[in-house]
């Protein structure tokens, strides 16, 4: 399992920022953040943002096995239309396909009608894809268990909201003798009925997003700061939803927040009982 990117959308530092926390990393060497994805296997990735095909060559983790994608939402860091244009220029003779990418159902209507704009100005790297049985685009029901991948999996709404009223999905892997593991990026704190739909699930693995670090927030709010982090963890193993032992990581960090690496890690073990790593690019699991 390969982390390809553990940032949010600003990347981290910005290129085009001058902020404190942007030149403090800069001047400290600091640890960079590609936009977030996860390779899980050499077939499986779980979202498909700017950076996976740099993260890809940095990394010496080829993607032309991927055969299942799993998108969280719509916004650009976590899909990219790019990438599906220079699948076009792909050799796929060797390759493994149709490339399946599952999303919520409000986020596969949007993204038709997304196509439709992009190719009338001539970016057809869908239908080409299509017309030639290398990709297929599938909805997913929250809520509902299904196969995928070899894997049972469960998708859930979070509460972050995305393109055309699609909430982000987070997906709970049930990978049999692997265990399970859970992808919580972008999501919010879970609420009443996200805990009980995943009551007893036992899960062995979390991801999950920490984006907005020291930043203060309201409950409400559809990203996760260090402080609902904890909180989220610990209402995950009440609701039986995660093992106590299970291994726990951070990712989908941004600079607007002024932790560093190391000071989030510090936060995390001073306020935590669980097993919790902030997750960096190229870590492998």
């Amino acid at each position: 399992m390969l982390f390809l990117g553990t940032g949010a959308a600003e990347l981290f530092p910005n290129p085009y920022c001058d902020c404190d926390v942007c030149q403090r990393a800069r001047r400290e060497g600091a640890i960079p953040r590609k936009r977030s994805a996860l390779l899980m296997d050499e077939t499986t990735m779980v979202d498909f943002g700017p950076d996976v095909m740099a993260a890809s060559q940095m990394y010496d983790a080829p993607l032309s096995k991927v055969q299942d994608v799993f998108i969280t939402h719509t916004h650009e860091d976590h899909f990219s239309i790019a990438n599906i244009e220079a699948m076009t220029m792909a050799d796929f003779r060797k390759g493994h396909f149709p490339i399946r990418f599952y999303l919520s159902e409000k986020g596969y209507a949007w993204l038709q009608r997304y196509r439709q704009a992009v190719e009338a100005v001539g970016m057809r790297g869908f239908s080409r894809l299509e017309e030639k049985g290398r990709l297929e685009l599938k909805p997913v029901k929250p809520y509902v268990w299904f196969e995928a991948a070899g894997m049972r999996v469960f998708a859930i709404e979070s509460n972050h909201r995305a393109n055309g009223g699609e909430l982000a999905i987070n997906y709970l892997f049930d990978r049999g003798e692997k265990g399970k593991l859970l992808y919580a990026c972008d999501t919010g704190l879970y609420e009443a009925h996200n805990l009980e739909a995943l009551k007893g699930q036992q899960a062995d693995m979390l991801i999950m997003e920490g984006t907005m670090g020291n930043i203060q927030l309201d409950k409400s709010n559809g990203h996760m700061n260090a402080e609902h982090f904890v909180l989220q963890v610990e209402n995950l193993m009440a609701a039986g939803a995660l093992k106590e032992d299970a291994r726990i990581f951070v990712t989908h960090i941004n600079q607007v927040q002024s932790f560093s690496h190391a000071e989030y890690q510090q936060y995390l073990s001073r306020n935590s009982k669980a097993n919790i790593v902030v997750a960096y690019d190229g870590m492998r699991v």
